[in-house]
């Protein structure tokens, strides 16, 4: 594959991307290594960075307990063999080999969808964040179960983010976890920024696997860095207090370490 090795001095990056914003990569949530939190405590949300994730968990007694929205994990299995596997990712790690990731379960049936907004309640402007399949879902497509079809080139699962202010819809954006055939098991970029400045932000799932009972697919995905600012169609930026530089394939996927700026094509983008 050509690889785009981009590697940004931090001293230039001022002016391209908002620092005002501490993006969530879930690490400063201290949870220990396979784990994960799926608001049993009963707080009904979590804040990493600058942003609150909303989580709801109900006890059902003698049935058993539930979940939705947002949980966190540290599980690093990447397979899927009963319920008590739904905090794996089909990666096994975080974005750029990171401990902790975000799991989201949306429940169709719910009037609350997951639902992400700033810690302090103030309008933000919308970037990028890292989503790929959980290990449940991405089991589900490849092989089929006793729910679910086994996923052929016709089949799709797609996420959609939908923004708003002041209780208005702004836009959507969409990311495809799988399509065509290909089924997503890496950490991708889905691009939010062209939904503007919100107060809110509300993820969905839909499947084109449906039943009687609505859809099929089991309807998870992991995120991981959830704002985080981005440039250069779409290859994420490192921010200032990072002195080190990092390299990107065309997917927006870390490769190797350097220090410096350089385009290995030859086309400098940032002087």
């Amino acid at each position: 594959m050509k690889k785009i090795c981009i590697c940004l001095l931090c001293a230039t990056m001022v002016g391209t991307t908002s620092l005002a914003q501490q993006f969530a990569d879930f690490e400063d949530l201290g949870l220990s290594a396979e784990s994960y939190w799926n608001g049993s405590d009963g707080s009904g949300s979590f804040t990493s960075g600058d942003y609150t994730f909303s989580n709801n968990f109900t006890d059902w007694g003698e049935y058993g307990t539930s979940w939705d929205g947002f949980a966190y994990s540290t599980m690093s299995a990447a397979t899927f063999a009963s319920l008590e596997d739904q905090y794996n990712s089909c990666v096994g790690h975080g974005a750029n080999d990171s401990q902790t990731f975000a799991v989201v379960y949306y429940n169709s049936y719910s009037s609350k969808l997951p639902t992400v907004t700033r810690k302090d309640g103030a309008p933000f402007k919308l970037y990028t964040c890292r989503v790929t399949n959980s290990a449940y879902a991405y089991n589900s497509m490849k092989y089929g179960d006793a729910y679910a079809k086994k996923f052929d080139e016709s089949d799709w699962f797609l996420i959609t983010a939908t923004g708003y202010l002041n209780d208005v819809k702004l836009g959507t954006a969409e990311y495809y976890l799988a399509q065509n055939g290909k089924i997503t098991d890496y950490w991708d970029v889905m691009d939010l920024s062209g939904i503007g400045t919100v107060d809110r932000v509300e993820f969905s799932l839909s499947t084109s696997d449906v039943g009687e009972w609505g859809m099929n697919t089991p309807t998870y995905f992991c995120m991981d860095n959830f704002n985080e600012p981005s440039s250069i169609d779409g290859i994420n930026t490192i921010r200032n207090n990072d002195s080190s530089t990092k390299n990107f394939d065309l997917q927006g996927r870390p490769i190797q370490e350097g220090r410096g700026i350089m385009i290995c094509n030859g086309k400098v983008i940032i002087k």
